[in-house]
């Protein structure tokens, strides 16, 4: 395989060509391009000879005409429908697998059905839930919370997905370059997200979030908080912005 086939200079794409034409006919050459265009006489040699495969990355709005096309094709009802797009994997190709997943489900598809079939990554979750923080909203914060726990998920596992949502913010707080998916190895929509989240929380709190996460490891690892309780303490200070090692009061309302 060649990569970077639009690099070449005239001599060395005329070299190829002549080179393909005593290549036996079992063999198959790949060459990647990220754009190949012009009138070049090797490069219409080259077009004319090949099968161009298009394997640009679909654009946000693309993939989500893409999902809401396969999801309509199961017949679902509204809240079904809503429920399937919060809880569908972000990667374009695992939720086409478990699109064709639900699609040989025999039966009506309920709410109760997918929720069996389709649990909602531990990833997106916890993206709604630093949605929550963002807004300070200490209710939903919580109850996000306690649904991951009630999932499954393991305690440790939550909090390093937290602390990667974390670093993640802090990446890209800090970022003012034009290629953020290369630059900073992640997705355009972990990009966008941490993008939108930046709006309200500065890169100072960032900071304070993380040694905040930091605090809740070392007290789970330490045995100091069963790690359930760990997280809803870790949960409760970045909803209130409160600093590292500042204790949590809980004023009664009675």
């Amino acid at each position: 395989m060649i990569e970077d086939l639009e690099k070449l200079d005239v001599s060395t794409g005329e070299a190829l060509v002549g080179l393909l034409e005593v290549v036996a006919e079992n063999v198959r050459a790949v060459f990647k391009a990220r754009k190949l265009e012009g009138n070049r006489k090797w490069v219409k040699a080259l077009k004319a000879g090949a099968e161009l495969v298009d394997c640009s990355s679909p654009k946000p709005y693309e993939i989500t005409k893409l999902l809401d096309k396969k999801i309509g094709e199961l017949g679902l009802g509204r809240t079904e429908a809503e429920y399937l797009k919060e809880a569908l994997p972000k990667d374009l190709l695992a939720a086409y697998n478990e699109l064709e997943k639900l699609s040989l489900y025999p039966g009506k598809l309920s709410l109760s059905t997918l929720k069996l079939l389709i649990e909602p990554a531990l990833e997106n979750q916890v993206f709604a839930m630093m949605d929550f923080l963002v807004r300070q909203d200490l209710k939903n914060s919580l109850t996000t919370l306690k649904e991951l726990l009630a999932a499954g998920n393991e305690p440790l596992a939550v909090l390093g997905a937290i602390i990667w949502q974390i670093r993640t913010l802090y990446k890209v707080s800090g970022y003012s370059g034009s290629s953020p998916t290369k630059d900073l190895g992640i997705s355009e929509f972990q990009y966008k997200k941490a993008a939108g989240a930046l709006r309200q929380v500065s890169r100072g709190q960032i900071e304070q979030w993380f040694l905040l996460a930091l605090d809740a490891d070392m007290s789970i690892k330490s045995g100091l908080f069963r790690p359930d309780a760990a997280l809803e303490v870790l949960v409760a200070k970045m909803c209130l912005n409160l600093p590292p090692k500042k204790p949590l009061v809980v004023k009664s309302t009675s």
